[in-house]
C-alpha cells in the first residue's frame, strides 16, 4: 500500500502536477483503489486540517513581510550595519550577512530576502571588489536565513503537521540562525583573503551612527516586539502576528512609502502565497490521516531501524542526505508535509528528542534552498544578477559548506537547539 501511495505521487510529480494538488489528487486515488473509506472523508480531513488557530499566524506574518518589503526598509538596514562595520576588511559581506539575520526575523521568507538586500548590496560588494559570483553566492545562502529565524512559516508548517509546539520551534530556531550567520561572517572573511577589495576609510562619528540608529530603530524594533512578545509570554505566535502586521502598516504609512495601489498588490501577493500554503497544508491532513489509519510510517521504520541496527548516526546520515536533495528539488512546505509523516516517526522511536528532530529537519530542508542544482534561492539570485546559474553555484560553495558545518554541529550537540526551548520552560 506504500508503494502505491508513493508511486502515484512520484508519477504526478513527474508529469508537473502542484505538490498540493498532487498530494490531494493520490490520496484521493489511493482511497478509491483501495476501498478504505469513501471520498467524503477527503472533504472531511481537508477542512479539519485548515482548522487551526495557528495556521492564522501564515497570512498575517506573509502579509507583514510584504509591508516590510513595499517599505524598503532595507537600505535603513544596510546604512546602519555599514556605519558600525564599514571599516573592516569584507565589510560589504559581512553587512549582507547581518542584514539578512535581521531581515529574516522580519519577512520570514528567503527569496525576499534575497531579493530586499541583495538588490542593495551586490552591485555594491562587485564594486568593492568581490567577484560576482562569490557576491551573488553569499546572498544566497544569507538568504536562506529567512525561513530559519522566526517567524518562521515552515516551522509553523511543520509543527502542525506533526503536532509539535510552535513556540518551542521558534525558540528552537534562533540559535542554530545565528550559528549560520557565525559560520557566514568566517567564511567571508577566509574567502575575501584571496580578493583585492576596496577597505573604506569613510569614519562615522558617535554622532552619525546614532543619527542612522535612529532612522533604523522602529525597523530594528520589529523582531523584538514579534519575538520578546512570544518568548515573555505575553502574546501566541499567531497573536504576535497580528501586531507584527498593525506595526508594519504604522510604519509604511509614517514612512509614505504605501497607497492604495500598492497596497492591493501586497494583498494580491498575501492572497496567492496563503492560498497555496492552505492547499498544501490541507492536504497534508488527508495524507497524515492515511498514512495513519494505514500504519505505512509504522511498518516502514518497522523495516529501517532493524537495517540502522539502532545507529543514531545512521538516521542521521539518511536523513539529511534525504532531506538536503529533496530540498533543492521541491518546495520546503510539500517536503514537509510528504516527508516528516514518515522520517520523523523514524527518529522519535529511537529517542531522538522531537523538538531538536524537528529544527535540524527545518534547517536542512532550508539549507536545501541552495545546493545545487536547483535550490529555489540560486533562481532568485540568478534573476535578480543575471549571471549564469554555474557562477552562482561556484560562487555559493563555501558558503554551503559553512551552512552544511552548522548542521552537523547542530545534530552533534543537541543544545544547539534545545538551549533556549528548555531556558524558556524552565523560566515558566
Amino acid at each position: 500500500m506504500g508503494i502505491l501511495l508513493l508511486g502515484m505521487l512520484l508519477v504526478m510529480i513527474f508529469f508537473g502536477i502542484p505538490i498540493g494538488f498532487t498530494i490531494l489528487l493520490s490520496s484521493s486515488l489511493f482511497l478509491q483503489i483501495t476501498d478504505l473509506k469513501p471520498l467524503v472523508v477527503v472533504a472531511q480531513k481537508l477542512a479539519l486540517g485548515l482548522d487551526s488557530s495557528s495556521l492564522l499566524a501564515i497570512p498575517l506574518f506573509t502579509l507583514m513581510g510584504y509591508i516590510m518589503e513595499a517599505c524598503g526598509l532595507s537600505k535603513r538596514l544596510v546604512d546602519w550595519v555599514y556605519s558600525i562595520f564599514g571599516h573592516i576588511r569584507g565589510s560589504l559581506g559581512i553587512v549582507a550577512i547581518i542584514c539578512c539575520t535581521i531581515f529574516a526575523a522580519l519577512s520570514g521568507s528567503g527569496p525576499a530576502t534575497v531579493m530586499a538586500i541583495g538588490s542593495l548590496l551586490i552591485p555594491a560588494m562587485k564594486e568593492n571588489g568581490y567577484p560576482p559570483h562569490t557576491a551573488a553566492g553569499l546572498t544566497a545562502m544569507a538568504g536562506a536565513l529567512g525561513p530559519i529565524i522566526p517567524p518562521s512559516i515552515v516551522m509553523i508548517v511543520y509543527g502542525t503537521t506533526m503536532g509539535v509546539s510552535i513556540t518551542k520551534m521558534f525558540m528552537g530556531g534562533i540559535l542554530p540562525g545565528l550559528l549560520i550567520a557565525l559560520f557566514l561572517v568566517i567564511a567571508n572573511q577566509i574567502v575575501t583573503k584571496k580578493f583585492d577589495l576596496t577597505i573604506s576609510t569613510e569614519h562615522h562619528s558617535f554622532r552619525d551612527i546614532l543619527r542612522i540608529t535612529w532612522r533604523a530603530l522602529p525597523t530594528l524594533l520589529l523582531p523584538v516586539l514579534i519575538l520578546g512578545g512570544i518568548y515573555g509570554g505575553v502574546v501566541t505566535p499567531t497573536e504576535s502576528a497580528t501586531v507584527g502586521c498593525v506595526y508594519s502598516l504604522i510604519l509604511a504609512l509614517v514612512y509614505r512609502k504605501i497607497n492604495l495601489k500598492s497596497f492591493s498588490e501586497i494583498l494580491r501577493k498575501t492572497v496567492e502565497t496563503t492560498a497555496m500554503i492552505a492547499i498544501l497544508t490541507g492536504s497534508a491532513a488527508v495524507f497524515g490521516w492515511i498514512l495513519s489509519t494505514t500504519r505505512i510510517p509504522t511498518q516502514i521504520a518497522n523495516i529501517v531501524i532493524p537495517m540502522l541496527n539502532g545507529s543514531k548516526t545512521l538516521y542521521w546520515i539518511l536523513l539529511m542526505a534525504v532531506l538536503l536533495f529533496i530540498g533543492c528539488l521541491m518546495d520546503a512546505l510539500a517536503s514537509i508535509v510528504m516527508l516528516a509523516p514518515i522520517l520523523v516517526p523514524i527518529g522519535t522511536a529511537m529517542g531522538i528528542h522531537e523538538i531538536h528532530l524537528g529544527i535540524v529537519f527545518c534547517v536542512t530542508l532550508i539549507v536545501g534552498f541552495v545546493t545545487p542544482p536547483f535550490g529555489a534561492n540560486l533562481f532568485s539570485v540568478v534573476g535578480l544578477t543575471k549571471l549564469p546559474f554555474a557562477e552562482v553555484v561556484k560562487g555559493v560553495i563555501p558558503f554551503l559548506c559553512a551552512a552544511i558545518i552548522v548542521l552537523l554541529l547542530m545534530v552533534i550537540f543537541p543544545q544547539i537547539s534545545l538551549l533556549i526551548p528548555s531556558l524558556i520552560t524552565a523560566a515558566a
